[in-house]
């Protein structure tokens, strides 16, 4: 594409080729300043940091970005109270940065611009929609801490953030080693999927987001035997609802901050499926065409038919049985 042409589409094309990269911080009526990353550039709250953001949100040592190779550079969060996002998704695992990508911390907006390559951004960094959706066949994995609310209030608020924490990189880390994507975290609740090539044959998929169920439901109760030996009267349980089907995977979000993501029918099940895990008391609950494509390890309880909010037509149910 010429430049006459990204111009008649209203972007601009910025080069970024320079000896070091940088974070290009935007706030809101503030103007827009850089900072270079060097080998290592600290972000938070304090004054020691390279990068100092002044923002209530924004914890003492909150993030870092670290040069780990020829023109490669990672993003960690430090266990902040609030997290860092990457174009729209938490950051829960420390991650290799692309060129252009967008990272939130607090009230603050952070464009990441590496060495040796052109960054794309919208002429006037408005919220111009860059929505741009696939249907495609999908595994949609959910998972939701039980009792969020109450332990949310009971607990020491920092001790129970970290808490947490743990347990969101735990999901990340189970779920993307079996080949998954996370979506998003919303409150307490992960969404998770794996696309599928093959309609015909998702026997792979299937059984990786089988086989991560299981963890999921044996690291719960990892942590669960952690938050007891702190705080006695309590328990760590999840639910966690799984669905096959039809889904829009793709951009949802603006020009200057994309988000991907999934809708659709599959992931709506998924959720009330979730929810269904307590009405049924089971762990696990899922759509009974995942039994079909599940190898011999796993076993399964016919549950019927389930009525889902917002479908016309009733859910074949099964819950997956402990191993």
């Amino acid at each position: 594409m010429g430049p006459g042409l990204h111009e008649a589409a209203g972007w601009n094309v910025m080069s970024s080729t320079r000896d070091q990269a940088r974070i290009v911080v935007s706030r809101a009526e503030e103007p827009e300043f850089a900072v270079e990353i060097g080998d290592l550039l600290a972000i938070g709250r304090s004054p020691s940091n390279g990068l100092v953001l002044d923002d209530s949100r924004v914890s003492r040592r909150h993030a870092e970005i670290r040069l780990v190779g020829e023109g490669r550079y990672r993003l960690t969060d430090l266990g902040s109270a609030n997290g860092t996002w990457v174009n729209g998704r938490r950051c829960a695992l420390a991650q290799d940065l692309q060129n252009g990508d967008l990272i939130q911390v607090g009230a603050s907006i952070l464009r990441f611009e590496g060495t040796d390559l052109p960054i794309v951004l919208s002429a006037s960094h408005t919220s111009r929609t860059a929505t741009q959706l696939v249907n495609q066949w999908v595994v949609v994995l959910v998972t939701d801490i039980r009792g969020y609310t109450s332990m949310s209030e009971d607990l020491p608020p920092r001790e129970f953030s970290r808490f947490v924490k743990d347990w969101f990189r735990e999901c990340t880390s189970l779920i993307e080693s079996q080949g998954g994507t996370v979506d998003k975290f919303i409150g307490d609740a992960v969404l998770s999927y794996w696309p599928v090539p093959e309609q015909e044959n998702p026997a792979r998929q299937v059984n990786a987001a089988l086989g991560v169920t299981r963890s999921l439901i044996a690291a719960a109760e990892r942590f669960s035997a952690r938050l007891s030996g702190r705080f006695a009267a309590y328990r760590f349980r999840v639910g966690v609802g799984m669905s096959m089907g039809n889904a829009l995977v793709g951009n949802v979000g603006t020009a200057g901050q994309p988000s991907i993501t999934i809708v659709g029918d599959s992931v709506n099940v998924a959720f009330r499926l979730e929810a269904l895990t307590k009405e049924k008391q089971t762990a696990v609950v899922l759509t009974r065409n995942l039994t079909e494509w599940a190898s011999a390890d796993y076993r399964f309880d016919n549950l019927g038919q389930a009525e889902v909010k917002g479908r016309k037509k009733p859910v074949d149910i099964a819950a997956l049985l402990p191993s």
